[in-house]
């Protein structure tokens, strides 16, 4: 029992698109690139991503023609609007896109290129997992070399890399990267950062796959503390590390710590998702499978029944799964 990978990214997504920067200011000053593009970000933030795309769009279709690294910009805030959309396909030419302007703008070696590296990466990994690793090994080797191997940037490819490996479940390489992002960011972040939370919270659910439970345990249980000490008791990431915590005792067989677990993430997921969400779904097959295996098989299969028709709406509705 693992968890939709597909709804982490989702945390991250927006407040990216407002924090980045141009990587070259435009030579003109009769456009102000840097405001157009924190425009049309504010869309997403809100949730409008239709609205951010074709702001996005527009801006591209702007941008002088001998700016590659502004063009680039643009593409790379595109794709993480076509992904949270489920635009796949588009999604991917746009970051291909922004990957070649950025090499054409600024070479091999440069941060910039390592972030489209690993915008890139993402989106192949599902098909072309070969190719996604390679181009997050040069994302990290190139942010080793420039930015250092303790700095921040390292600690974002290495975390990266830690999610690919546990979406190709291989869990040893995931704990390794995910681990070394951890030790980083405990480092160089304030107590309770997010982003110390998110990797905690990952290397948690590698170490349970790993059957390390009461390593798992501790990570997690730090890592819903923190989200507590942060205000956020009630949020997404709280319900993603509660049902991980669940798992964990679950294959203890610790039924009762499990079931109260289950429950309580099930709620935090309606209160974020909604009860139809495929996430939710999931949540609610592995309490039934809990409850057919202490010996309440009724229970169960009516948990696990309404979960199979859930997911079956799920499959239908794509774009709910997030």
């Amino acid at each position: 029992m693992t968890l939709s990978r597909a709804i982490l990214p989702l945390l991250l997504l927006l407040p990216a698109l407002a924090l980045g920067q141009l990587a070259t200011p435009p030579d003109s000053g009769q456009e102000d690139w840097p405001a157009l593009l924190e425009n049309s970000a504010r869309p997403a933030m809100q949730g409008r991503l239709e609205e951010s795309e074709q702001q996005l769009r527009a801006l591209l279709a702007r941008a002088p023609a001998d700016q590659p690294a502004l063009q680039a910009d643009i593409l790379h805030r595109l794709q993480f609007v076509l992904r949270s959309r489920q635009q796949t396909t588009a999604a991917l030419a746009a970051a291909s896109q922004a990957l070649a302007l950025r090499q054409q703008a600024f070479g091999q070696s440069h941060l910039l290129v390592a972030e489209s590296q690993q915008a890139y990466a993402r989106l192949l990994a599902a098909t072309q997992p070969d190719s996604a690793e390679k181009l997050l090994l040069a994302a990290l080797q190139t942010r080793d070399q420039l930015a250092g191997s303790e700095s921040l940037d390292a600690a974002e490819s290495h975390h990266a890399l830690g999610l690919f490996y546990l979406q190709q479940k291989q869990y040893d390489s995931a704990a390794v990267q995910l681990g070394r992002a951890l030790v980083i960011r405990q480092k160089r972040l304030p107590a309770d950062h997010p982003d110390t939370l998110y990797t905690q919270a990952r290397l948690g659910a590698a170490l349970q796959q790993q059957k390390q439970y009461e390593r798992a345990i501790g990570l997690l249980q730090d890592a819903l503390e923190g989200e507590a000490r942060r205000g956020n008791a009630d949020g997404l990431h709280a319900a993603i590390i509660t049902r991980e915590l669940a798992y964990c005792y679950h294959y203890q067989q610790d039924y009762p710590s499990a079931e109260a677990l289950y429950k309580q993430a099930l709620t935090l997921l309606a209160l974020n998702l909604g009860s139809q969400h495929y996430a939710y779904a999931i949540t609610q097959q592995a309490l039934g499978w809990l409850y057919i295996s202490s010996q309440r098989e009724s229970q169960g299969r009516a948990l696990l029944e309404n979960a199979r028709q859930l997911l079956q709406q799920a499959d239908k509705q794509p774009a709910q799964r997030k």
